[in-house]
């Protein structure tokens, strides 16, 4: 047998007003706008580290395919068309591929191991003279110019308004790291 619910103290139960709740609602709508910049800006800074992260794991990917495959490597700024481009900057994207004949540009010929996407808008990716724009694998996993010689350097990240930056930094065998820095200094963007 189903019992009856107990009755109520108060036979009205008063709740809240529509006034209450548009009081509440519209001191939710300022504190959200308030919170809004700082969370772009800790968006922002985890898109750039993840882009920073993203580059140190395309050079692995070429490095460890360069020994894998005993064949040349090469990671460089791509263009719209799936080649590398003449101009620009690591944020336009980047491709990997097998460079059979060694020239550090991609043949249509020539197979795609990893195509990246553009960076976000706001990010700036630039490397420095030796890695402006391709970074090559010899097939015993060394970074190589394209007359032979070691290639090292470092590719910096930064965004507008950012008080941190990212380094991958290419030493003189190839193995790319990332390091931290400060935006502000004037060796970062």
């Amino acid at each position: 047998m189903l019992t009856p619910l107990p009755r109520r103290a108060h036979p009205k139960d008063p709740g809240f007003s529509l006034l209450e709740v548009l009081v509440v609602l519209a001191l939710l709508a300022l504190l959200a706008t308030l919170a809004a910049p700082s969370f772009k800006a800790f968006r922002h800074k985890h898109q750039m580290q993840s882009q920073a992260e993203q580059l140190q794991a395309s050079l692995m990917l070429a490095r460890s395919e360069a020994l894998r495959r005993q064949q040349r490597v090469t990671l460089c700024i791509r263009d719209a068309k799936q080649a590398c481009a003449a101009a620009g900057s690591w944020a336009q994207g980047w491709l990997v591929f097998v460079d059979d004949n060694q020239n550090t540009w991609r043949e249509a010929d020539e197979t795609i191991l990893q195509l990246h996407a553009a960076a976000p808008g706001f990010l700036t990716i630039q490397g420095n003279a030796t890695v402006d724009r391709f970074v090559s694998y010899a097939p015993s996993g060394r970074s190589q110019s394209r007359s032979g010689a070691f290639q090292a350097g470092t590719i910096r990240l930064c965004g507008a308004g950012q008080a941190d930056a990212w380094r991958v930094v290419i030493n003189a065998v190839g193995k790319p790291r990332l390091e931290k820095a400060r935006a502000d200094t004037p060796t970062d963007c």
